[in-house]
């Protein structure tokens, strides 16, 4: 066998190789967080209120369509937002028009010290002309 490395050079690979797995072998720091990222709001949100037939149908997980005016609206299921809130996906379909997506979100906030529930339309991250507003 034929050696490519003298010994003398070997023990400089082994230093690297044995800081290398060593650094790999400690657990990171612990990080705790001290300021929440999120807080809760009590206040009624400034969005814009759905009226009823809206509330009924998205509160209903079964429900898929909903009629609304001009509009035949597809409902998505039901997912968790970020700040815990149920939200659903609705598709505004009008004849002869292209379709426009907006997202509902059951938020809860307190009206005359009573914990009230109500979805709101959440506002659109970005500005497009596919927002539609009831």
């Amino acid at each position: 066998m034929i050696n490519f490395l003298p010994l003398q050079r070997s023990r400089f690979l082994l230093f690297p190789l044995l800081l290398t797995l060593a650094a790999c072998t400690s657990k990171p720091r612990e990080v705790y967080a001290t300021i929440p990222l999120v807080t809760a709001n009590d206040v009624k949100p400034n969005k814009k209120q759905l009226p009823p037939t809206f509330a009924s149908a998205l509160s209903n997980p079964a429900a898929r369509a909903l009629t609304y005016k001009q509009y035949k609206i597809t409902i998505a299921p039901t997912y968790v937002s970020a700040l815990g809130h149920s939200c659903r996906q609705m598709v505004f379909n009008e004849s002869n028009q292209a379709s426009k997506t907006r997202i509902a979100c059951e938020t809860p906030y307190k009206e005359n010290d009573t914990l009230t529930k109500s979805w709101f339309l959440e506002h659109a991250i970005t500005e497009a002309d596919n927002n539609i507003d009831l």
